[in-house]
């Protein structure tokens, strides 16, 4: 359980607390990033592996550890030099972490044999303690083997009727996160272990979309950056978990004590050659070259696309902090789970498990951890862990004929995650907005341009499917919730909360663009005061469409992005018309307006009801293998490679088709559209979430898309009193492209501007974007 302290200077006290935010609640206690913990966040991943926090002057108590602090007036003592950093002109050592006693220190041996009967004992025995609880008590349930070993032993006692499984209420209850269709979804393993044990199973079904809309909350409880978008899966599971149950037990420990995952089947091949033992060596990479090889190939491809996370970070962020090396053991095995159980893998498990569990009132249990358990398997020989090339040798032994053999004999483990680079990769618009926001763009610890530079690379396949993109947004978003709008609440009436029932789960904090937005009235302020004055005006009577900020940054110059609201533009509609009615009073001289391709060639009659379209042969042929995406059907029906056989004709459609076939055999794709031209790409085929009748609708793009951006723009010129320039493009979640302009327009910065798709995917009605020049950001070093 977790337990953090600050120093009150002024007072002379020690505040501490379970939670940061309490502490934050101190008027001394300022949220104020701790750099060097950002730094080894972004450039290794660590976190939660020392005794910083990323809030700068708060710390936590390491796990078996208690302080000793005098009431006397004496000063406390200080942090070890060798393990923490000592603050500079700090006479006091107020900014540096008191010294804790372990009260428990585990000790690795190699005297505590092989008995798998042994390991079940003593691990049916952790369960049996954490079964103990007045509350109902349920399970996680992931397919694999850590979960899927501790359900199997409840369900063993529950058949018993074992005195500990009375708080089983009469039936297993687990509760599992899956991902339909995607290639890390355990459904498969999660219905076999459900199959054999005759659990009462609840499946979650989390989605990007979701996880998105929920992300400030997430980030709120979890308080500090996490390491992946893994942890929302747990979250989704916490929150179905806690209407039936109050004590969920889950495999937390599992994979750091026994060697589950399949790098240290690679730390112990190092291991036996320093040791000398070749034979043993030759055995086990030949046993294990199955998982292994997979893993090579992967790396090999990261090597290939390497991502250069210092090319990403500003030189000012770099000469401030250090880099810690790796520190981790590469050929030892035993003492890597030590490591990883202590520092770097399982404390920031355990943070996210709790937060997790806290905020839907579910007390979170970790049978792996029991220390009686720990303290076993610590005193086991490496050959325990790994033999034969089996990972987790003593668990799968000890586990036959109680775990279906589908599941102990996995070779690969998936995890307990998401599908988080497909997850990120389908809201890419998200993360362009976020990423190419004025908070974002302004941070001293990242060179804005050039990570959204990368992250657009990564889309696009150029460069690796690099964790960084997910720990720069994490680290933007907790900036934006703890250091830039602070936790603290002087007006809240704590006698009144206390004194109010629990609420029944987290609160909707809202989108994650609105703070971000907040802040860049005072960006603009010092450098142009005027700036920042029409950029508070501007967010008083602007709002964005969901998931995108109202502000964007290119070439360190901030612009305003103003979605407009008009009526449903139809066939024979007069766009001057929604011009005037809708636009003009928006415009001002020196803006450039982008319109949406799609009610353009509506009002062209370039729209078409699907039951108009006849489909050819050749149309139902073609389509059938097109890649559909949420984010549009494009030529994946029948009705809309009719279009595209009408207007580019027949012989040009199956000659982009068969260079389409060829490229994506060398893992080129793209070239369809480079063959079949832009009139064929502008074709949009109907969405669920798109506006009726758009819905049930395939289009044309729109016909000469530079003579109505002209027209446009003069009318809207017209009525400002200077010039406005005009764009029309088609944007969608994925991807955007100017279709005509205006001669005076900058195509480029409308597509810059627009790539994030701000107009909106669904039913906003926002069809037109006033983008407006406010002022240059900060240079930073």
């Amino acid at each position: 359980k977790p337990l953090y302290y600050a120093r009150s200077p002024q007072a002379g006290r020690l505040l501490f607390a379970s939670e940061i935010k309490a502490l934050l609640q101190d008027p001394e206690v300022v949220a104020e990033a701790d750099e060097q913990m950002l730094f080894e966040y972004l450039w290794h991943g660590f976190h939660d592996h020392r005794v910083e926090t990323f809030f700068k002057g708060v710390y936590r108590v390491p796990a078996a550890t208690w302080i000793e602090l005098p009431l006397d007036g004496a000063p406390a003592s200080t942090g070890r030099p060798d393990v923490h950093r000592q603050g500079e002109g700090d006479p006091d050592g107020l900014a540096t972490p008191l010294t804790g006693t372990a009260y428990w220190t585990p000790m690795l041996t190699r005297d505590g044999g092989d008995d798998p009967a042994e390991f079940r004992r003593r691990f049916r025995a952790g369960i049996e303690r954490r079964l103990l609880s007045e509350a109902p008590v349920g399970a996680s349930l992931s397919g694999g083997l850590d979960s899927s070993s501790i359900v199997g032993l409840m369900a063993e006692l529950l058949e018993e009727d074992a005195p500990e499984a009375r708080s089983l209420q009469g039936r297993l209850r687990t509760f599992s996160a899956v991902f339909d269709g995607d290639p890390i979804d355990e459904r498969e393993y999660i219905e076999a272990a459900v199959a054999s044990t005759g659990a009462d199973t609840t499946y979650v079904n989390p989605t990007s979309h979701e996880f998105i809309a929920e992300l400030r909350d997430f980030v709120w409880h979890q308080e500090e950056p996490v390491v992946s978008t893994g942890p929302y899966a747990q979250w989704c599971v916490m929150r179905s978990a806690g209407e039936q149950v109050r004590v969920l037990l889950d495999g937390q420990g599992g994979d750091e004590l026994i060697a589950g995952y399949v790098p240290y089947q690679l730390v112990y091949l190092r291991q036996l050659r320093r040791e000398g033992r070749y034979d043993l060596l030759r055995r086990e990479a030949t046993a294990s070259r199955d998982v292994l090889w997979p893993l090579a190939r992967r790396r090999l491809k990261q090597r290939r696309q390497r991502l250069s996370v210092r090319a990403l970070l500003r030189p000012g962020f770099l000469a401030r902090t250090r880099d810690p090396g790796y520190g981790r053991s590469r050929s030892h095995l035993k003492e890597r789970l030590l490591q990883d159980l202590l520092s770097y893998s399982l404390p920031c498990l355990l943070r996210y498990g709790d937060r997790n569990a806290m905020a839907f009132a579910v007390d979170s249990r970790a049978p792996y951890l029991d220390q009686e358990l720990v303290e076993y398997i610590l005193s086991l020989p490496e050959d325990a862990l790994v033999r034969h090339g089996w990972s987790r040798w003593i668990l799968r032994a000890a586990l036959r004929g109680t775990l279906p053999e589908k599941i102990r004999l996995r070779r690969w483990k998936v995890g307990f995650t998401t599908p988080e680079m497909r997850w990120i990769k389908a809201r890419r618009a998200a993360f362009t907005s976020l990423y190419q926001s004025p908070s974002f763009q302004a941070r001293p610890y990242w060179d804005g341009e050039a990570v959204l530079g990368a992250f657009r690379a990564c889309c696009r396949g150029e460069v690796e499917e690099s964790m960084f993109f997910w720990r720069a947004a994490n680290v933007e978003l907790w900036l934006r919730e703890f250091v830039d709008r602070g936790a603290v609440q002087p007006d809240a009436d704590v006698e009144a909360a206390l004194s109010q029932p629990l609420p029944a789960g987290p609160t909707h904090r809202g989108g994650i663009a609105a703070p971000g937005d907040a802040r860049v009235p005072a960006l603009l302020a010092a450098a142009d005061p005027q700036a920042s004055a029409a950029a508070e005006r501007l967010l008083a009577g602007y709002a964005p469409n969901e998931e995108k900020h109202l502000f964007a940054v290119a070439g360190g110059t901030v612009y305003a992005r103003l979605p407009l609201h008009t009526d449903l533009v139809a066939r024979g509609d007069d766009l001057d018309e929604v011009m005037r009615r809708h636009v003009t009073a928006h415009v001002a001289p020196g803006d450039l307006v982008v319109m949406a391709e799609k009610p353009i060639a509506a009002s062209q009659g370039r729209s078409y009801a699907l039951d108009e379209i006849r489909p050819t042969r050749l149309a139902r042929l073609l389509s059938r293998a097109v890649t559909r995406t949420p984010h549009g059907i494009g030529l994946g029906i029948p009705e809309t490679m009719q279009l595209a056989i009408d207007e580019a004709g027949a012989p040009r459609i199956v000659a982009a088709a068969v260079v389409s076939a060829a490229g994506k055999a060398v893992g080129r794709r793209g070239l369809f559209y480079k063959v079949a031209g832009a009139d064929v790409e502008a074709i949009d085929g109907p969405t669920w979430n798109t506006l009726p009748p758009h819905n049930t609708h395939a289009k044309l793009g729109p016909a000469d898309p530079d003579g109505v951006a002209t027209r446009l723009a003069d009318v809207l010129s017209d009525a400002a009193g200077g010039r406005v320039e005009f764009v029309v493009i088609d944007a969608n979640d994925l991807t955007a492209a100017v279709l005509g302009a205006s001669p005076g327009a900058d195509r480029t910065l409308a597509n810059r501007l627009m790539r994030d798709n701000p107009l909106g995917q669904g039913h906003e009605q926002t069809p037109v974007c006033v983008l407006r020049r406010l002022g240059s950001l900060p240079a930073r070093d």
